[in-house]
């Protein structure tokens, strides 16, 4: 089997054996919380998000798309489930995630329902019918791709790399329009009184314009691979980005996800320790530099853009 095939089955394994459930304190085993669950299930399958950085909803997402996962959001139905596929990674950065393993279903690890001892003492870990996150809506479905450095594809049916749909414009309808417009939304831009209807109409073609204007790219009002990329990197609409600003001596998983990406890059930070000392000094500098940015050794939501690959 395939690493896809592999996180699946694992993940159907553990939500059927009742020796595991749900737990915050102790997450990575025989227990999980759902970040975790998700995680161990793609770790096992040979996927190293651990080490890429991931450990919680909040910093999954540019993890993995570091080791492989590509943004499919707008190739996809948030309301229905239409066109997910086995693996894929449904994520609110915020509160939740769970694995799509087909059949419209989803492995999901939600809650203890109130027995807080080891094991699942009813539905603690489940397969169940797919649903869009309510209340927490999800925020992205993430695909895994099989390489480093994800980029927004399409995928056919049969889950092989299609032609890229790299453009959404003015009259266009469905489905792909209607997870543009929420997106949209999520980032703070008005599509009109209908909200996400699916339908690209003038209301979506100033919000789109309005993205493009304050992302410094040519206001053509349609929404193209590189639109659709500064739409996903964009903060949700109360000004959050879904990783910190670091600076020296900070500590922890992002800092360890900022080595990991510099070293992927070829920028020399020493060992991903999550500690950030001199050599990830030295090594985030150097990238700055080479790319016309100030080397005053800060990382803020720009640098972020640039060492991921999202901006």
């Amino acid at each position: 089997m395939g690493k896809i095939e592999d996180a699946v089955a694992w993940a159907i394994e553990i939500a059927n054996d009742p020796n595991h459930g749900y737990s915050q304190a102790d997450r990575w085993g025989p227990d999980y919380d759902c970040s975790s669950f998700v995680i161990s299930a793609w770790e096992q399958a040979g996927v190293p998000l651990r080490e890429a950085g991931a450990s919680f909803t909040g910093n999954m997402r540019a993890a993995m798309i570091l080791c492989g996962f590509v943004d499919v959001t707008n190739l996809v139905g948030i309301d229905t489930g239409y066109g997910m596929q086995p693996g894929d990674v449904l994520l609110n950065y915020a509160a939740h995630t769970c694995m799509h393993v087909g059949g419209n279903k989803v492995a999901n690890c939600r809650t203890d329902e109130g027995h807080p001892q080891s094991g699942d003492q009813g539905q603690e870990i489940r397969i169940q019918p797919y649903w869009n996150g309510d209340p927490n809506r999800w925020n992205c479905v993430l695909r895994y791709k099989g390489s480093a450095g994800g980029e927004n594809v399409s995928y056919s049916d049969s889950g092989t790399p299609a032609a890229p749909r790299s453009t959404l414009s003015k009259g266009m309808r469905g489905d792909d329009v209607k997870a543009l417009q929420e997106k949209l939304i999520a980032a703070g831009y008005k599509v009109g009184p209908d909200g996400a209807d699916g339908i690209f109409g003038n209301n979506t073609f100033r919000a789109v314009v309005a993205l493009q204007e304050d992302r410094g790219l040519a206001a053509t009002g349609i929404a193209d691979q590189e639109t659709i990329k500064a739409l996903d990197a964009a903060p949700t609409a109360d000004g959050k980005f879904w990783l910190s600003d670091l600076q020296v001596g900070d500590k922890g998983d992002e800092v360890r996800l900022l080595q990991t990406a510099l070293r992927i890059r070829g920028y020399d930070c020493g060992t991903p320790d999550g500690i950030f000392g001199p050599k990830t000094l030295a090594g985030l500098n150097k990238f700055k530099t080479d790319r016309g940015m100030d080397p005053e050794g800060t990382v803020d939501r720009k640098v972020w853009e640039k060492v991921l690959g999202v901006g």
